[in-house]
């Protein structure tokens, strides 16, 4: 087990008398600058900068600032924690990868997905295990994330009232993304998606300004995701409210105020887009037999994956499709898309991966409630200071849950794997984990002396 430091108790006078405090858990050290510089990255990832000011892509601003970061994160920070049960499986999710790059049906493509996707996005994951490593510190990160996110929810309300991002896709209007990364009103609406549940968890936490900033945030979301039309967003909506009526205490309540919200919300909603909605179940699109579409792609990758049951490479469905088929739509399944371009191996290897993901973030969320249990029964000031680091670590192993449930039902009808959404989750996982280890050793010492 790694050697950590834990803060002592310290005495202090005060009116003559003589109490005991103890001072917080001490995390390791990563310099306020470093933290804001890799919050800047955030935002510029995010937000692509690069593609807003073309001198900045022209020189290739984001790989230089990812470079220096990337530097950084190897010098000048300490050594992250290797205890997380997550490293085997990002190991084992690599292997496959790798494997699958020389072997591919579609070499270019797959070299090209590898590096500007997969090794591209990792670092994400790597840069929240170097920068991220104390409760404040994922406060500033998911400040950056959530601030780049409601600029563009920004953009998409002015998109939507001045008609610049919202043009005719399959019979209705669709709102679109400002930037190449979340163009798809699908990708738009996943996006907007993705900060709910941190927007709902973090909201008890939170004081009055921090939630005027939440309540915009997910009003902005929430007219994203109408807007774009996507049914693929609306399924996740969904997905998103059973998540949290499962974990509400007073169902009843929720449900019941969720309905009341419901029918207020529909009676403003345009017809076009109650339709789309309805679509979902009736299979009748208004325009453009997407959903026959679809069907026809599934059918293909079954197929195709009958046919290669060790995989065709990574991102080599469209080809191999055309080859086949005589068409060229990739999978549109995140399921699909493991199966058809990672093959068995691959499906096992990342269900894990996700799995643990699951379940090392629900260990993150019952030792936190645990820990935050004991410091109320024992009534002991000495664990005063860390309380309210282990709620907002809960909220954060929560959310974090939710975030990659909603990911798997967007999977139902989008190619995922190769996004960076898994790393965002990844790093936040690894990140809470070694948070938590550290607190619970600390409580652990203390309550022996």
């Amino acid at each position: 087990m790694q050697n950590i430091t834990i803060n002592r108790q310290t005495s202090q006078v005060k009116n003559g008398e003589i109490s005991t405090l103890a001072l917080s858990v001490e995390y390791p050290h990563v310099s306020k600058k470093l933290l804001l510089m890799f919050c800047g990255y955030v935002i510029i990832w995010y937000l692509q900068l690069g593609y807003r000011w073309p001198s900045l892509g022209a020189v290739r601003f984001e790989f230089i600032y990812a470079a220096a970061l990337t530097v950084l994160a190897f010098l000048a920070t300490p050594k992250f924690d290797n205890q997380c049960p997550l490293l085997p499986y990002i190991l084992l999710y690599f292997i496959v990868i790798v494997i699958q790059v020389p072997l591919s049906s579609d070499f270019d493509t797959s070299w090209e997905v590898f590096v500007d996707r997969i090794i591209k996005f990792s670092f994400m994951a790597f840069f929240i295990m170097s920068f991220v490593r104390s409760p404040t510190h994922m406060k500033y990160f998911l400040a950056a994330f959530l601030l780049a996110c409601l600029k563009m929810g920004e953009e998409g309300l002015v998109g939507k009232i001045t008609g610049g991002l919202i043009w005719m896709n399959q019979g209705i209007m669709r709102l679109h993304g400002a930037t190449p990364l979340y163009a798809h009103p699908n990708s738009f609406s996943g996006m907007a998606l993705g900060t709910l549940p941190f927007v709902y968890y973090f909201w008890p936490l939170s004081n009055r300004y921090i939630r005027i900033i939440l309540l915009a945030i997910g009003l902005l979301s929430l007219n994203i995701l109408i807007f774009t039309g996507s049914r693929t967003g609306y399924v996740g909506f969904f997905v998103f409210l059973l998540c949290i009526i499962s974990s509400s205490k007073n169902k009843k309540i929720f449900i019941m105020s969720l309905l009341v919200a419901g029918i207020l919300t529909v009676s403003i909603i345009p017809s076009d887009y109650i339709g789309r909605f309805d679509s979902i179940f009736t299979e009748h699109d208004k325009e453009g037999a997407s959903i026959e579409a679809r069907k026809e792609i599934l059918s293909d990758a079954w197929q195709i994956f009958k046919e290669h049951p060790l995989g065709i490479g990574v991102a080599a469905f469209p080809k191999v499709r055309m080859e086949k088929f005589g068409r060229y739509q990739d999978t549109h399944n995140l399921y699909f898309e493991i199966a058809t371009n990672l093959g068995i191996q691959g499906l096992i290897v990342v269900s894990l991966l996700i799995y643990k993901i699951i379940t090392t973030l629900k260990q993150v969320r019952k030792s936190a409630r645990e820990c935050i249990d004991l410091t109320i029964n024992a009534g002991n000031a000495r664990f005063q200071s860390i309380t309210e680091d282990l709620k907002f670590i809960e909220a954060v192993a929560s959310a974090t849950i939710t975030f990659v449930i909603i990911r798997l039902a967007l999977g139902l009808f989008g190619m995922d794997m190769y996004e960076i959404y898994w790393w965002f989750a990844i790093g936040i996982t690894f990140s809470t984990y070694s948070m938590m280890r550290r607190i619970r050793i600390y409580m652990q010492s203390q309550l022996a002396e």
